[in-house]
C-alpha cells in the first residue's frame, strides 16, 4: 500500500460465509463486518464499502462470485476507488491456497492493498508478503486434516449403522440409527441397474424424472446428484458402482 498515512487510506471490506460456517462462533457476516470497523476505527482507516457474500463456499473461485467479482475488478482497475482490501482472514477470499498465492502476488504488485486482521498481513512489507503466503500454505493443511478427520468419522458412524447429519438417499433416521426407505430404495435399485446397463449420468437423471421419481428433498435429478448418491451407496455397501470422476454423460 502507497499511502503514507493511515488516516488518508480507503478501505474496502469483503465478508464472506459458506452455509456450513454461518453459525461458527466469530465467522457470521455480521461479526465480520464488526471486526473490519473496529479495524479501520483503530487504525484511521476510511471504509468505503463492505462487500458481505452469504452461503458462498471459499472453493469457488474469487471471479466466480457475485461480490467477488468486485473485489477481482477493483483489483483489475486502473483508477481503484480503494487503496486496500481488509477481510478478517485469508481463508475468506478463497481456501485453495494456489489461488491465495496467486491473489497475493497481485495485492502485491498491483496499485491495492491486502490486510488480513487476523493474521495481522499487511502487504506493504516483505515480511508481511512472507507471511501471508505461509498462512495460504498450512490454512489449505489445516482443511485437509480436517476433512480426513471428519471422513473417517462419518466411516465409522455408516459401520456402527448411525445416522449422520445429512441422511443418505435410501435411508431414514430413527432414533438416531438408519432405516431403510422402501420408496428411495426402490429409486436406488433402479439408479444402479441403470449405471450397470451403461447409462450415463445425465441420461439416469432423465430417466428417473420422466418417472417422475423424486431426489430425498422432493426435486428434480442433476447428474451430479445421481453421481453422488451412487458414490455414497458404494462406500455404505461396498458395491462396486461404475462411475467417472470426470464425465457426467
Amino acid at each position: 500500500m502507497t499511502k503514507s498515512s493511515p488516516d488518508l487510506l480507503k478501505v474496502i471490506g469483503y465478508a464472506r460465509v459458506s452455509t456450513a460456517e454461518q453459525a461458527s462462533e466469530g465467522l457470521s457476516l455480521d461479526a465480520q463486518e464488526a471486526r473490519i470497523r473496529a479495524w479501520c476505527e483503530a487504525t484511521g482507516a476510511e471504509l468505503v464499502e463492505v462487500v458481505r457474500e452469504e452461503g458462498v463456499s471459499g472453493t469457488k473461485l474469487l471471479a466466480e462470485r457475485a461480490g467477488g467479482r468486485h473485489i477481482a475488478h477493483l483489483l483489475g482497475s486502473r483508477r481503484p476507488k480503494a487503496d486496500a482490501v481488509v477481510v478478517v482472514r485469508m481463508d475468506r477470499l478463497g481456501r485453495d491456497a494456489a489461488e491465495q498465492i496467486a491473489l497475493l502476488k497481485r495485492f502485491r504488485s498491483g496499485r491495492v492493498g491486502l490486510v488480513a486482521i487476523a493474521q495481522q498481513i499487511d502487504l506493504a512489507t516483505p515480511h508481511g508478503r512472507a507471511m501471508a503466503q505461509i498462512s495460504a500454505v498450512f490454512g489449505e493443511l489445516e482443511r485437509g486434516l480436517i476433512a480426513e478427520r471428519t471422513a473417517e468419522a462419518l466411516a465409522e458412524k455408516r459401520r456402527q449403522g448411525r445416522a449422520w447429519n445429512h441422511v443418505p438417499f435410501g435411508w431414514r433416521s430413527v432414533d438416531g440409527r438408519l432405516a431403510p426407505d422402501r420408496e428411495e430404495q426402490r429409486t436406488l435399485d433402479r439408479i444402479q441397474k441403470l449405471r450397470a446397463a451403461g447409462f450415463g449420468y445425465l441420461k439416469i437423471a432423465q430417466a428417473l424424472d420422466a418417472e417422475h421419481r423424486r431426489t430425498k428433498l422432493g426435486g428434480r435429478w442433476q447428474a451430479m446428484s445421481v453421481r453422488s448418491v451412487l458414490l455414497t451407496a458404494e462406500r455404505m455397501s461396498g458395491a462396486k458402482v461404475r462411475h467417472s470422476s470426470t464425465s457426467l454423460t
